[in-house]
């Protein structure tokens, strides 16, 4: 999986980058748990700290390319894990409204599944804190190759920050037609016209 594109990342002074989020970095798989520092971890967008501000302030867009297309049956977060000590309020920059949407192929339109809030992480490195979205009611989710967040909101946070640490998504990979089926289909085509 990778990152199609996001609608900003706080780098350069900080390394809060959006491919933090998918590649293990601060992740523990085997115990379900995120590290608590920021830097080289997780993604926070620029919100209206660092110019140029983030586009969609207050808010964000991130998009994940599956890079094959899946049935979903879910996806978990590990919402913005930073702390401090005495600044529990970092964790307020963590992702709370959002808004997460589908499209079954590269450049394809998307379809929202609606509305979806996330909860505060807790500012530990020793709990899985993973929230569990259940995707397997929605039939969109069963043909998809890139998700999309549409986040709205923040938990309070300052300059209009939104992050996540982590995202992973579990599914099985959608089987693509073989060629013998598709010169199948094709074949039928031919027939039908000189009918």
């Amino acid at each position: 999986m990778t990152i199609e594109d996001v609608s900003s990342e706080l780098v350069g002074g900080f390394d809060r980058a959006a491919n933090y989020l998918v590649d293990g970095s601060g992740f523990d798989e085997s115990l379900g748990t995120h590290t608590v520092a920021p830097d080289g971890f997780m993604w926070l967008n620029t919100g209206t700290f660092a110019a140029p501000n983030d586009p969609n302030v207050p808010g964000a867009v991130i998009t994940f390319d599956l890079e094959a297309n899946y049935d979903l049956g879910s996806l978990t977060v590990w919402n913005y894990n930073e702390t401090l000590p005495g600044r529990a309020d970092l964790l307020n920059r963590g992702t709370n409204e959002v808004e997460i949407l589908i499209a079954a192929s590269e450049g394809g339109a998307f379809t929202s599944l609606g509305d979806f809030n996330f909860t505060v992480a807790p500012g530990v490195a020793d709990q899985n804190f993973g929230q569990i979205i259940d995707l397997s009611t929605f039939p969109e989710a069963g043909d998809a190759r890139l998700v999309r967040f549409n986040i709205t909101s923040n938990h309070g946070g300052d300059n209009n920050f939104v992050g996540l640490s982590e995202v992973r998504f579990d599914g099985t990979q959608v089987p693509e037609p073989s060629a013998g089926i598709l010169a199948l289909i094709g074949l039928a085509g031919c027939l039908r016209r000189r009918r």
